[in-house]
C-alpha cells in the first residue's frame, strides 16, 4: 500500500513488514509498477533496474530494461507477474505526434533476462474506445492481458479509471507475442476467470449489465439494476460466484457518488454486501483475487479524504479495518 511518501508492505494483522519510498512525482526514488507474490515491483529510469521488494530486506535487482529510443516520450510503464511468481511482463508506451501509441512488451524472471518479445501499435481511439498504448493488467493461466491507456483523456466519476482501461483488452500470448481479438466483442471488459469465462459490461450509463460468457458460449446476464457498475471479480477467480460495485451519483451540494459492494452466485439474485453511505466508497478491484478463505482485502475511502484498508468478509460483508492507507496497490 501507499502511505505519504511510502509503500509499504503490511500483514493482514496490520504489521509494516517492509516499506520503500514512493517515487513518482517529484520524488527521485524507483516507481512502483505492480504487485505480485514476490513483491512490490519497482523501476528506476534513471538506470533501467527493475527490482522488487518483498516482505523482509532491500529491494533486489531483477534485470535491467531499457526502452528503444530512450525515456524521452515515455508515457506509461506497468508490469504483471506469472502465475508461478517465476516470471514479469512489463510493458513500456510512448505517443507521437499523432497520438499513435508505441507499446514495447518485455518478459523477463528468475534466470531470464528482460527480452523484447513484440512491439505493438495502436492509434488513441478505435472505432470510438478509448485505446492507445497497451497496459499489462495481469498474467494469468492463459496469457497476460492487456488493457488500454489512451492519452490525453479525463473526466470524474465512479469507475472512470476501468472505462479507459477495460475499454479494448486482449491477451498476448508471452511466448510468440501474438496478440488476439477484444475479449468482449461488445460492452466493456470486466474480468476473466480460471475457466476462460469472460466478463462483460454493457448499458454503463443507463442500465448496466454484466453478461458472463463460458468457453463454450453459454452466457448469463447479471441485472446489476444500476446506471453504473464496476469493480467486477470473479471471486477467487472461478467462475461461479462475482462481486461488484454500484454507484449512485449525487449532486447536490457538492458533486460525489456513492458506491455499494455486492455478491452473486450466477443463476441467482445478487447480494448487497457493503451499503454505502455519503462518507465514503470502495476502491480495490484486484485485491478479490487474493482470497484467504472467504475474505479478501480492500481499500475503503472514508470522510474528509481518509482511506483504510479492510478485510472484507465476503460471506457476511463485515469489514475489520487493517490499517490506515492513502492507496492500495495489491495483495501479494
Amino acid at each position: 500500500m501507499i502511505k505519504g511518501s511510502e509503500v509499504e508492505v503490511v500483514g493482514t494483522d496490520g504489521t509494516v513488514l517492509n516499506t520503500a519510498p514512493k517515487g513518482g512525482y517529484g520524488s527521485t526514488a524507483p516507481v512502483e509498477v505492480g504487485v505480485g507474490q514476490a513483491g512490490v515491483y519497482f523501476y528506476d529510469e534513471s538506470t533501467g533496474d527493475l527490482s522488487v521488494l518483498g516482505k523482509s530486506g532491500p529491494a533486489q535487482v531483477l534485470g535491467d530494461v531499457t526502452p528503444a529510443g530512450g525515456w524521452n516520450t515515455v508515457d506509461n510503464i506497468s508490469l504483471a507477474e506469472s502465475p508461478s511468481g517465476a516470471c514479469w511482463a512489463f510493458a513500456v508506451d510512448s505517443y507521437d505526434a499523432s497520438q499513435v501509441a508505441t507499446s514495447q512488451i518485455y518478459v523477463g524472471g528468475t534466470g531470464i533476462p528482460p527480452t523484447l518479445v513484440t512491439t505493438l501499435t495502436r492509434p488513441n481511439m478505435v472505432n470510438g474506445a478509448a485505446a492507445g498504448g497497451y497496459q499489462v493488467l495481469r498474467w494469468d493461466a492463459t496469457g497476460v492481458l492487456l488493457g488500454s491507456y489512451p492519452t490525453g483523456v479525463g473526466g470524474a466519476g465512479p469507475f472512470i479509471d476501468e472505462s479507459y482501461s477495460f475499454a479494448i483488452v486482449v491477451r498476448l500470448d508471452p511466448a510468440t507475442g501474438t496478440v488476439s481479438a477484444p475479449l468482449c466483442s461488445s460492452g466493456q471488459f470486466a474480468d476473466e476467470a480460471t475457466d476462460g469465462s469472460v466478463a462483460c459490461l454493457s448499458g454503463l450509463g443507463s442500465d448496466a449489465k454484466i453478461a458472463v460468457t463460458k468457453p463454450g458460449g453459454a452466457t448469463t446476464t447479471v441485472d446489476t439494476g444500476s446506471d453504473s457498475a464496476g469493480e467486477v471479480a470473479f471471486l477467487g477467480g472461478t467462475s461461479a460466484e462475482l462481486t461488484y460495485c454500484t454507484a449512485a451519483t449525487v449532486s447536490s451540494p457538492t458533486y460525489y457518488w456513492i458506491e455499494n459492494l455486492l455478491a452473486v452466485q450466477l443463476g441467482s439474485s445478487p447480494t448487497t454486501l457493503i451499503q454505502g453511505n455519503t462518507t465514503g466508497g470502495l476502491e480495490g478491484p484486484y485485491a478479490w483475487f487474493k482470497l484467504v478463505g472467504g475474505t479478501s482485502i480492500a481499500e475503503i475511502q472514508g470522510a474528509s479524504g481518509s482511506t483504510e484498508l479492510v478485510e472484507v468478509n465476503f460471506n457476511t460483508g463485515q469489514t475489520t479495518t487493517l490499517a490506515p492507507a492513502d492507496s492500495l496497490l495489491g495483495v501479494l
